[in-house]
Order: structure tokens, then C-alpha cells, then sequence
């Protein structure tokens, strides 16, 4: 049995017959007899079909020899660049894990195996990527520690334990060592497909993860934690350019219509997407991993609100659209729909509404409101809902003068509608007991008495102060408009900085937990400002009061202040946990932080 490593060719392969005639070498029968099965199994239909050969000692038996001599003759094969070890890795879903299967490969009649190499790294990543959607599912205890991982500045790449590429990869997985450089480009191939993979997050040497969909928003706030932090005031003094760029995010924009304030998502996502216009001075300082893979989970986290809202967008279509077929309730038919009211579905809607070539629309300005208007483009319907205010609500002047501006806006359309004399005559009617609300009295007496052309100048009149009216109204409605931006923007802004406030305190909170929990360690002021640079002595000393933190100092912080979680129910599960880490460190199981015994025993007694 030989002892070094034989030289794997890896695809630069030869021929028996091409080393032959080169160097006049002649293989051994075990070698010769693994050569031909390895020949005869070596096709592309093989490799598709997973049908290559497999190094292992069943196979070595059907050859009639025993293992050490098939590893010697395997040794030769590889040395001499005849054949060389590739692998797929596949996925076992009854017993959910990965397991690696190992290849013989030569070159059958020359045949060049960078494609079918190509495919079976093709399938591994397949299989790996079904484990990693079947068990690899992120958690939010994960989340945070591959977050304090990423946004760690002293994070490398290759400082990992091990994922799960670097355990299926190891070189004592195979029969004899491998290609270094099919190692590392099978590793790297893999990798890059993932990386392209907007539902995985890649922590090289770490692990792998899917995230699912609906918890990528909440996965985007925790991250957002760190972001604000720790990786924002970092990368504002890695660059001016960035620091700028920051400062143009948090500039407070006015509000200009209902829909322009932008989702806590939308939000996020602009940080991440400033901070990866800089990736160059990102990789430098090494946050550029926490970026990338931040990315992927913000477009996940938008695309499944976008999802979430066109589906609810869709529900309350069909019912609008339901409620305009309805045949039995007159207010469903002449749809109304308050265009003041602060509803983001309502106005997409409305939008959609209007472009509906099934629909008919209008506006009007109601004493309170402006109202958008909708029928169903069909002429019975009109001529139905024509007869049916005429029956009922004659004398209820709001829905004569919606089905009004809907004929006037559509009057091209409609034109038809006026050479049915019943309809003319019905609408007519319903005209009048509105013309006659907006006219001194005696005008119905010069109605009764046939006088047309006095009665035409008093409809005249009610026409020309039901215009005014609207203009009027319209004035009115956008000065309500201002007037609610206006709230809007107060609204805006105390909300912002009631969220930052609560944001703060959550990221705390994981600092502490980091500090306690991850790095044994006592998170003092010192420490949060030089590990979270947001927590500046005089950040926390308003935080403590306003959420009950607690400190070694009491009220006032000092540099050598330890924080440590509110004594409050919320609370109650964290400092379970620090009390036992205290336990521990008292009976010696961990070691204790390096400090003074006398703090660790004001602390115990804070708890």
C-alpha cells in the first residue's frame, strides 16, 4: 500500500494508449482491470444516469482482488493522469441528511469531462439545496447569531467551524487524496450558485440557511438593530461619501399624498442598498458580507409584502366588483368609495377601478368628502339605477348628482342613453327635484303654469350653483388635504422617534444578551461603545431611565458601568438565564469574566 498522495490530474486526463506511446508505461492486470470497468462505465449517458464507478469494496471484490491491492492500482490510475475522483453529493429526504458518493472517472475515447463534471456539480448543489431548504430553515435565535457574527468588524471568512460543504468536502471523505484544485472549485462553483441565490444565506464556513419568506420581514428588523448600532456609525467613519449618503436617508421629507411615506421595509432596504453602492470600502472593513446577504432577505421581505398586499388588493377587488353586479342593493350598484379616507388598499383600488374598462367613474365633492363614484358600463344598469332613484331617492339630492357627474364624464359613452325617451324622461324628473332644492319656490309655480323659458333660466341658475358649490367643496378638500399631511408629517415624526427609541432598546438588549450569553463577558459602557458604537455614554444614560435598565452606578453611567436587563416581567426569561451564568461562574463551570469579585457580587445582588 503506497503512503504519499498520488498527483490527481483532475480534467487534464490522458489516455492508456497516449501514455503508452509517451513513456513506454504498461499498466499492472489490478490496475488494467480497474481501468477498463472505469472505461466502460465512463460515458456521459453514465454520468446522467449516475451510473460511474464507485471505489468501494464490493466493487473491488467483483474485480476478484482485495482492498489494498485495489488501492494500489487506483494509486497508479491517478498518478499516471488515466482516471481521477469526483463526486456527488446527494440528499437522503427519509433520514434528512447529506451524504457524499465518490467516482472513479477516465477519459472514454478522449472525451473532454468538464461538462459532465459541470453536471454533477450541478445535481450536488441541487441536493445540497434541498437539505438546506429541509433542515436548514433560520430561526431567530439563529438569525442573531449569525448577525453578531457578520457585523462582528474583525469577521473573516475562514475563521468558521465548518459548513456543511467543508465536512462533505474533506479530503478523508475519498478512497486516496484528492485534486486540491477539484476541491476548491467544486467548493467555489457551489458556493457561487448559492451566493446568486436570493432564498439562502451564505456564511461561508459557518453554515448555510433558507429563510422563509414570512418571517424575512421580522429578520429585517433584527438586522436593522445592527445596522443602526453597529454597522452604520462604523461605515459613516469609514467614508465621507457614506456618511453623506446617510445623512440624505434620515433627512425628513414631507409627506405629499397618502401612499408616499415609505414602509419600515422600504426604509431598511435604502441603508442596505447605500451601504452596497460602497462594497469595495465594505470588503476592506469586512462588513461586506453582512450586506450581501442583508440584500437577499430585504428583496424577500418586499417581494413577499408586494405578494401580501396584491392579494389583499385582489380579495377586495372581487368584492367591489361583486358589490357593482350586485342586483339587489341600490347603494352596492352606485358604488361610493371616500377618497379622504387614509386606507392605501381604497386608493389602489380606486385606481384600479377607474382603468377597468367594465366601470364607469366619476368624482364629486360631498359637504365632508370627495367621493369616487363607480357603475358597471352597461346601459340597462344605468337606465336601472336611473329608475330606481326616480322610485327612491328622488328627494335625497346626493345620488341624483352622482349618477349626474357619472353621465357628464362619460358623456360619449353614454350618448345612447338619450335616444331612449323613458330614460330621458326619468333622468329629467330626477334632474328637476334636485334643480328645484337650489331655486326660490316660485319657480315650480312658473313649472306648473308651462312658462319654459322662466323654468329654463331657474335650472340655469341651480346648474351654475351646484358648479360653484363644487368648486367651493374642491377648495375646501384641499385644505383638508394640507391640513392631514400636515397631521401626517407630526404623526410621522413622533412615530420615528418613538420607534427609534424602541429600537434602541431592543438592540440593547441584544447587546447584552451578545456580551452575557456569547462572549462571557460584562457589557460595560466601555465595551458597548467600542463593540455598538451607537451606545455612547450619553445614549445610555437617557435610555436607563426612560426603560429601566439597570447599572452598576446607579443612575449616573461612568465608563466602568455595567448594564444589565430591567428587573420586569418582560424580562423575566433573560435574567433566569444570567442568573444561572452567575451560578456557573460562582461553582466554576465557566470561567468568570476577568473583574473585580466585588462587582460580580454587586451584580448577583442586582439581578
Amino acid at each position: 500500500m503506497r503512503i504519499s498522495p498520488p498527483h490527481d490530474h483532475f480534467l487534464q486526463l490522458t489516455t492508456k494508449e497516449t501514455l503508452g506511446r509517451s513513456s513506454g508505461i504498461i499498466l499492472q492486470k489490478e490496475a488494467l482491470s480497474i481501468m477498463k470497468t472505469v472505461e466502460v462505465q465512463s460515458s456521459r449517458e453514465n454520468i446522467e444516469a449516475g451510473h460511474l464507478f464507485r471505489p468501494t469494496d464490493p466493487n473491488f471484490e467483483k474485480l476478484k482482488m482485495d482492498h489494498e491491492t485495489a488501492m494500489d492500482a487506483m494509486w497508479q490510475l491517478i498518478d499516471y493522469g488515466l482516471t481521477t475522483q469526483l463526486f456527488e453529493i446527494k440528499f437522503d429526504a427519509d433520514v434528512g441528511e447529506l451524504r457524499l458518493v465518490t467516482f472513479l472517472v477516465g477519459l472514454p475515447g478522449g472525451m473532454p469531462l468538464e461538462e459532465p463534471y459541470k453536471l454533477l456539480i450541478a445535481r450536488s448543489t441541487d441536493h445540497l439545496f434541498q437539505y438546506i431548504q429541509a433542515k436548514r430553515i433560520l430561526t431567530e435565535d439563529t438569525w442573531r447569531l449569525v448577525l453578531n457574527k457578520l457585523a462582528d468588524i474583525d469577521y473573516n471568512e475562514e475563521s468558521g467551524s465548518g459548513d456543511e460543504l467543508d465536512r462533505l468536502l474533506d479530503p478523508k471523505q475519498f478512497p486516496l487524496q484528492p485534486s486540491a484544485e477539484m476541491l476548491k472549485r467544486s467548493r467555489g462553483l457551489i458556493v457561487d450558485e448559492f451566493d446568486a441565490d436570493p432564498r439562502i444565506v451564505v456564511l461561508p464556513h459557518v453554515g448555510f440557511y433558507t429563510v422563509p419568506e414570512v418571517e424575512a420581514a421580522n429578520f429585517l428588523q433584527i438586522a436593522n438593530e445592527y445596522l443602526v448600532t453597529k454597522v452604520e456609525p462604523l461605515a459613516k467613519a469609514f467614508d465621507t461619501e457614506i456618511r453623506l449618503a446617510f445623512d440624505r436617508i434620515h433627512s425628513t421629507t414631507p409627506v405629499t399624498s397618502v401612499n408616499a411615506e415609505p414602509s419600515e421595509i422600504d426604509l431598511i432596504r435604502s441603508k442596505i442598498d447605500t451601504l452596497y453602492e460602497f462594497k469595495e470600502i465594505l470588503k476592506e472593513n469586512g462588513f461586506y458580507p453582512l450586506i450581501h446577504n442583508l440584500r437577499k432577505v430585504a428583496e424577500m421581505a418586499a417581494k413577499y409584502a408586494e405578494v401580501e398586499k396584491k392579494r389583499e388588493v385582489d380579495r377586495l377587488l372581487k368584492v367591489y366588483m361583486k358589490m357593482l353586479d350586485s342586483q339587489f342593493d341600490f347603494d352596492s350598484r352606485l358604488l361610493r368609495i371616500n377618497l379622504e379616507k387614509d386606507n392605501e388598499h381604497d386608493t389602489i383600488i380606486v385606481d384600479l377601478l377607474r382603468k377597468n374598462p367594465k366601470v364607469l367613474s366619476a368624482e364629486w365633492f360631498d359637504q365632508d368628502a370627495k367621493i369616487a363614484i363607480f357603475v358597471n358600463n352597461n346601459e340597462n344598469n344605468i337606465k336601472d339605477i336611473n329608475h330606481l332613484i326616480f322610485q327612491n331617492y328622488r328627494f335625497t339630492t346626493e345620488h341624483i348628482l352622482y349618477l349626474k357627474a357619472i353621465i357628464e364624464l362619460n358623456e360619449k359613452e353614454l350618448k345612447p342613453l338619450f335616444k331612449d325617451d323613458e330614460f330621458v324622461k326619468t333622468y329629467g324628473k330626477n334632474l328637476q327635484s334636485v334643480y328645484f332644492k337650489y331655486i326660490p319656490w316660485f319657480y315650480k309655480l312658473f313649472y306648473f303654469l308651462g312658462v319654459t323659458p322662466i323654468v329654463n333660466s331657474g335650472y340655469a341658475k341651480a346648474k351654475s350653483i351646484l358648479t360653484y358649490a363644487q368648486m367651493d367643496r374642491q377648495f375646501l378638500y384641499q385644505k383638508r388635504r394640507e391640513n392631514f399631511y400636515k397631521k401626517k408629517l407630526r404623526e410621522r415624526e413622533e412615530r420615528l422617534e418613538k420607534e427609534k427609541k424602541q429600537q434602541l432598546k431592543r438592540a440593547l438588549v441584544s447587546a447584552l444578551s451578545d456580551a452575557y450569553f456569547q462572549k462571557n463577558c460584562l457589557p460595560s459602557v466601555d465595551w458597548l461603545g467600542s463593540n455598538y458604537p451607537a451606545f455612547s455614554a450619553e445614549t445610555l444614560e437617557k435610555m436607563i431611565p426612560d426603560f429601566a435598565f439597570l447599572s452598576t452606578t446607579g443612575k449616573t453611567v461612568k465608563p466602568n458601568s455595567v448594564i444589565l436587563f430591567p428587573n420586569s416581567p418582560e424580562f423575566d426569561s433573560l435574567n433566569k438565564r444570567l442568573k444561572e451564568l452567575f451560578n456557573q461562574w460562582t461553582r466554576g463551570e465557566i470561567d468568570p469574566p476577568v473583574e473585580d469579585p466585588e462587582l460580580l457580587v454587586q451584580i448577583r445582588g442586582l439581578i
